[in-house]
C-alpha cells in the first residue's frame, strides 16, 4: 500500500499526507523556514514508516509568478529546492505536476474556491480553518487534492 505527501509550495502553500485510501492523514500550512519544511516531511514518512507503507511524494510544478520580486523568487525556489532534496535524499519516489493538469483531472478551476469546495466533498473531516485563522487554507485543500490526484495517478 502506497500512502502520498502532497505539496503546495509557496508561502501560502501547504504540506499533506493521505493513505491509499484517499483519507486525509495529516496537513499543515506550509512552514516557514528550510528546517520546517525537512522536519515536516520526515515526520511524514515516520508515520507512513510505522503504517508499514511506502510513500510517494507530488508537488505542484514550481514557477515564479508574473511581478514577482527577486527576492520573493529566490525564497520560493529555495523552498521548492528543499522539498525537492528532502525527497531525493529520503528515497522518497518524487513527481512534478504542472497545475493545469491536476486541476483539470481533479475538476477545479484557476480560482482557489473551487479547490476548497472540492477538497471538503473528498475530505469531509479535513477542518480547513487552522488554528488562530478565520478563513480556510487555500494552500491546505490544494496540498490534499494534489495527494489525491497522485493517489489516483497510481504515481
Amino acid at each position: 500500500m502506497k500512502w502520498f505527501i502532497g505539496v503546495d509550495p509557496g508561502q501560502k502553500g501547504a504540506l499533506s499526507l493521505i493513505n491509499h485510501l484517499g483519507q486525509a492523514i495529516d496537513y499543515v500550512p506550509m512552514p516557514g523556514t528550510v528546517k520546517g519544511i525537512v522536519e515536516t516531511i520526515r515526520r511524514f514518512q515516520s508515520t507512513v514508516t510505522e503504517a508499514n507503507a511506502s510513500l510517494s511524494l507530488v508537488t505542484e510544478l514550481a514557477q515564479v509568478m508574473p511581478k514577482q520580486g527577486a527576492v520573493s523568487g529566490f525564497t520560493y525556489g529555495r523552498g521548492f529546492g528543499a522539498i525537492e532534496v528532502v525527497a531525493m535524499c529520503s528515497s522518497i519516489p518524487y513527481h512534478e505536476v504542472r497545475p493545469a493538469i491536476w486541476k483539470k483531472a481533479m475538476k477545479v478551476k484557476a480560482d482557489k474556491e473551487t479547490s476548497i469546495q472540492e477538497c471538503e466533498r473528498l475530505f469531509p473531516t479535513v477542518d480547513l480553518v487552522m488554528p488562530r485563522c478565520r478563513i480556510k487554507h487555500d494552500g491546505v485543500a490544494e496540498a490534499l487534492l494534489i495527494a489525491e490526484w497522485g493517489r489516483r495517478m497510481g504515481l
